[in-house]
């Protein structure tokens, strides 16, 4: 630090010897560097009570311009602060909290009217540097988002985009345009700015009220009438399902009533049926804050994402049980997914499909085998050869012996000795299906076939081990190898007879992104809900809000 301090000095000292308009500034560049130098000590926390959490970057883009003030020119401001309060205060519409852009600290300063009088040097470089800051903080929140999501979900693996710190402080040095230079780092993305409506909608409008909670643990459908179904009613005519004035009796379950109900269940996933069981009760039931926070923290995760996806790409919702596929921005393919069990969540990561799978082997996970298969091998060892299983034995140096099941005493056999590898073989009862497509990670997640078909026609589809089970498998892989001649759709049904394993490369590989959104803005304009089956949406509000 001592070394630092000189090397200022002497740089000081030359400048300002020669030019009287930097010895104007020279003050103010120098208390402006002290402070910075009290944030470095203190690793961020300011004085005030405000913490710098750009502190590094301010250090280094003020060491560059040898301090020297943005924000003020004697005893008047150079550039406008109330732009960037403004800024500041719109943030709100984003889903942020202004407080955190140190917002009435500045607004204080700002009307301070000893401000610009002759003692004001240390007020004066504070708010220099809370004015930075805040600029930066607000282009970063808006970039990447307000929290780090692999400080909150374990198996959240994703490449954000970069901020340009000392990009951004250049132009603020340079443009007037700062409104339009922080706004150039939210999403564009429809799904985004949809959200964003949607949130001034139910939070800011005034059109959505906060609804009643149906207290009844009975069936309600049509014909039904009291006090259950006028709550009901009014429930839905809260969120702008239902218009009161049009009903005749408001504790009768009526036609119209049930036309609402419908509506409802189909934006949040339910089975249609018109009829309020309990699971259309639990959704009916959810507070109007619980709905706003989370389409504040689904924005949230639009602001994690890249804000270019590829001209090509699949986006797997989890939360949905979908997968979409887009090629310049038009959807071209969507089907049905069964993802992971509760207790085996399926991870949230993007990569790249690079090759598929035609009639995979099964390497069945240790976890899997021990947990699941143990106990019905011990129960007949014949299992294995009834469900198309073979037994390997690891014989050292991870090297594998194929097995006679008949030959262990499965009785002996438990998790803790279990020293053997199950390969289920290529089949129809592979529980792979006849195809898998793969974009190596370290999660060992990848999509595929399954025998068990009749799962998709559930409404709630958490079955698998934590990999991505598809609708239409062949469908994928004729569009993924349409530019190879050979692999037509004939072609790739013909192999799938074949009961051998093959494997194809993709021409051109295919980013995949699993995400997790339990709110989002469908093609018809409609806002969607679905339920957070692995409670992440809980853990992102716990830390956001």
């Amino acid at each position: 630090m001592k070394k630092r301090l000189l090397f200022f000095l002497i740089i000081f000292l030359i400048l300002f010897s020669y030019n009287p308009t930097l010895y104007a500034q020279s003050d103010l560049a120098m208390s402006i560097r002290n402070h910075l130098l009290v944030i470095e000590e203190y690793e961020g926390l300011f004085p005030e009570g405000e913490e710098v959490s750009f502190y590094r970057e301010l250090i280094e883009f003020y060491d560059q311009r040898y301090h020297r003030s943005i924000w003020f020119d004697g005893d008047q401001f150079k550039k406008d602060p109330e732009v960037l309060i403004a800024e500041i205060k719109d943030s709100y519409g984003e889903g942020l909290k202004p407080a955190d852009y140190h917002l009435d600290f500045i607004e204080n300063s700002v009307k301070d009217p000893e401000l610009f009088t002759a003692d004001s040097l240390g007020k004066k470089a504070l708010l220099e540097i809370l004015l930075t800051n805040a600029y930066l903080s607000l282009a970063s929140d808006y970039l990447n988002g307000k929290i780090d999501p692999e400080i909150i979900i374990e198996d959240y693996n994703h490449q954000d985009d970069n901020l340009e710190a000392q990009k951004l402080l250049k132009l603020l040095v340079e443009e007037e345009r700062l409104a339009q230079i922080l706004e150039t780092q939210l999403p564009k993305s429809s799904n985004y700015t949809q959200l964003r409506d949607k949130l001034y909608l139910y939070r800011d409008s005034g059109k959505i009220k906060e609804w009643p909670q149906i207290n009844t643990d009975e069936t309600l459908a049509l014909e039904a009438e009291g006090r259950a179904v006028a709550q009901l009613v009014e429930n839905l005519s809260a969120r702008a399902y239902l218009n009161l004035e049009s009903l005749d009796n408001r504790e009768s379950f009526s036609q119209q009533v049930k036309r609402s109900v419908v509506r409802f269940q189909l934006d949040n996933g339910l089975n249609a049926d018109g009829i309020v069981g309990s699971k259309t009760r639990k959704a009916l039931n959810i507070p109007l804050e619980q709905r706003i926070k989370q389409i504040i923290v689904n924005m949230e995760r639009w602001r994690w994402l890249p804000e270019n996806l590829g001209s090509r790409y699949i986006y797997v919702n989890i939360a949905d049980y979908n997968l979409k596929l887009y090629e310049n921005n038009q959807l071209k393919m969507e089907m049905k997914t069964i993802v992971g069990q509760e207790q085996r969540s399926t991870p949230v990561f993007s990569d790249e499909i690079d090759y598929l799978v035609l009639n995979p082997y099964w390497y069945v996970p240790k976890s899997i085998a021990v947990k699941d298969k143990l106990p019905l091998i011990k129960e007949d060892y014949k299992y294995l050869q009834e469900n198309n299983y073979s037994l390997f034995q690891y014989t050292g140096n991870n090297n594998l012996k194929e097995i006679d099941p008949a030959e262990v005493d499965w009785s002996e056999i438990d998790k803790d000795n279990f020293n053997y590898l199950l390969r289920q073989n290529p089949g129809d009862e592979n529980a792979l299906g006849r195809v898998k497509f793969m974009f190596p990670n370290r999660f060992s997640i990848y999509l595929h076939d399954t025998p068990s078909k009749y799962l998709f026609s559930e409404t709630e589809r958490g079955f698998s081990s934590g990999c991505i089970r598809i609708e239409k498998p062949v469908d994928l892989a004729e569009y993924l190898l349409k530019d190879q001649e050979k692999w037509d759709r004939q072609a790739i049904e013909a192999e799938m007879k074949k009961d051998k394993e093959k494997t194809v490369y993709l021409n051109n590989p295919i980013k995949i992104y699993l995400q997790y959104n339990t709110v989002w803005v469908d093609s018809l304009g409609n806002l969607n809900f679905r339920e957070d089956i692995y409670g992440r949406d809980q853990k992102i509000i716990e830390e956001y809000f």
